[in-house]
């Protein structure tokens, strides 16, 4: 059984009615929310890291200019 299933199976009651609430809204099945869910944390993961990475050469190029 996929991961995304057994997540929707073994979530707490009052998640699996937020999930439920939010598949009928959307017309989404509960596995494509939680999949949608996860996707959307995963870039916003990714560009902090990104922001985190430029900041840190933008840091590095002042202390450069400075020498």
């Amino acid at each position: 059984m996929p991961i995304t299933e057994r997540i929707v199976i073994d979530a707490d009651p009052s998640i699996k009615k937020m999930l439920s609430e939010i598949s009928e809204e959307y017309g989404e099945t509960m596995k494509a929310v939680v999949c949608s869910l996860i996707e959307s944390k995963y870039k916003e993961l990714q560009l902090r890291k990104q922001g985190e990475i430029s900041e840190y050469f933008l840091n590095s190029t002042l202390e450069n200019l400075k020498n």
